[in-house]
């Protein structure tokens, strides 16, 4: 952002029709102003402190950018409403929903909390639409589409890594 490479890099759809599918990853790491970085990094952090120990920084990244890439991906294809997408909030509510399927597969209370809390939000939004505050404050849209992809995304790898346990045999 403080280069100037989003216009070159956000979710452009027509750029990505014309072969440029980089910007389905890419447009997850640029943002609309100051604002809206600070208040997606002040996710990434607090995401991080509550839920690192269920990750390596390896598979923190591999996950972070597998759901900004599906959640991205997603828009394109299912949201032809949306021309310009910028932001990582598609794929932090992806990564509250896999942290609270974790929080729950290891007993943690705080599993519900987060779950009921991140699905609350997204039907909310889907129901009733952004908040028009928020999207003064961004100077942008609110997609509230990546929320709920993202929150697919996030539900999906926590239930395919829960599936894929391996139960002891008797």
């Amino acid at each position: 952002m403080f280069l100037g490479f989003n216009i070159d890099l956000r979710f452009d759809r027509d750029a990505i029709a014309n072969g440029q599918w980089y910007r389905i990853l890419t447009s997850n790491f640029v943002h609309s102003n100051d604002a809206h970085l600070a208040m997606n990094m002040a996710g990434v952090g607090a995401l991080w402190l509550l839920h690192h120990h269920f990750f390596s920084v390896t598979k923190y990244w591999l996950y972070l950018c597998a759901i900004s890439l599906v959640t991205t991906l997603l828009i394109y294809i299912f949201s032809s409403n949306i021309d310009i997408y910028v932001g990582l909030s598609g794929t932090l509510h992806g990564l509250i929903a896999y942290g609270a399927i974790k929080d729950l597969q290891n007993k943690e209370k705080t599993g519900w909390l987060l779950l009921v809390g991140v699905i609350a939000k997204v039907t909310y939004e889907q129901t009733i639409g952004a908040s028009s505050d928020l999207e003064t404050l961004i100077e942008s849209r609110v997609a509230i589409e990546a929320h709920l992809f993202g929150l697919l995304c996030g539900l999906a790898l926590g239930a395919i890594e829960l599936l894929s346990i391996k139960k002891p045999k008797h």
